[in-house]
């Protein structure tokens, strides 16, 4: 299979009978998909897509219970949103690619690259959850239940070490997207799953290295924290954890990242 060139705007896929919105950069050369975390939607790599598709085909999707994506999510569990992923690059005719993973979304491609090694040439895990380093459960249930501004603003808080980040158009996309219909009941599907292995039973943390891997965190991140000096190290890691960043470090240093990501991706 050959990669799609690329699409103007938004468009949506069918994946395991969902409608899926993904937008495509790039045309040609080695395909990269891009995969949000909890809560997330497709334009948390907006400062990221663009700057790594040069020579390359970026995807970058809304998962089910997401963005403007199908609130149907199944079990919610890490492997059929897995098989979402899967179905997105088979709707897209992508064979090999780069996953590029942000904390739940990280643990998904985890789940791939055992499932399917054979589709996964690399993993770029970004603040990645499932792979040891403690969920701050607070603001996984304070982000399912909140619904007004005043309510998600603190939530939105503490995904970043700048406050600056936390813009108002940020904060009237999040109360939008809290309101549509479904999507309290699919995060709580999503929430209950647990991120601690795969389903051929290996532990998420032991798949990293299986391809090359390049893990990114903030120092700041006080969601899912870095995990202390020396360790998430082995043969195929490569760490790098950025200063003055928090959960959203690929925003926050978006520049730094997408310069680490760039060089990796070109190995």
């Amino acid at each position: 299979m050959s990669p799609v060139a690329t699409a103007s705007g938004p468009r949506w896929v069918d994946a395991s009978g969902r409608s899926i919105r993904c937008v495509v950069q790039g045309d040609g050369g080695d395909a990269v998909v891009m995969v949000h975390g909890f809560g997330g939607r497709l334009e948390n790599w907006s400062a990221n897509q663009a700057a790594l598709a040069d020579g390359r085909t970026v995807v970058a999707l809304d998962l089910p219970g997401h963005g403007e994506s199908s609130m149907d999510v199944g079990s919610g569990s890490l492997d059929e949103l897995a098989t979402v992923v899967l179905d997105v690059m088979d709707a897209l005719s992508l064979d090999r690619s780069h996953l590029v993973g942000h904390s739940m979304g990280a643990a998904l491609c985890l789940v791939l690259a055992d499932r399917v090694p054979g589709r996964v040439r690399s993993l770029t895990l970004v603040g990645p959850a499932g792979t040891g380093q403690k969920i701050n459960a607070d603001f996984i249930r304070g982000y399912i239940g909140a619904r007004s501004r005043d309510e998600l603003e603190p939530l939105m808080r503490l995904l970043y070490a700048d406050p600056a980040f936390v813009t108002e158009d940020l904060l009237q996309r999040v109360v939008e997207y809290k309101g549509r219909e479904g999507v309290v009941e699919a995060l709580t599907k999503i929430a209950s799953s647990r991120y601690v292995g795969t389903p051929s039973g290996r532990a998420l943390r032991a798949v990293a290295g299986a391809v090359p891997t390049l893990v990114i965190w903030g120092l700041d991140d006080v969601v899912i924290p870095p995990p202390a000096p020396g360790e998430f190290r082995g043969e195929g890691i490569e760490l790098h954890v950025l200063p003055g960043s928090g959960h959203m470090v690929q925003e926050e240093a978006a520049e730094e990242v997408n310069r680490l990501v760039d060089a990796f991706l070109r190995r």
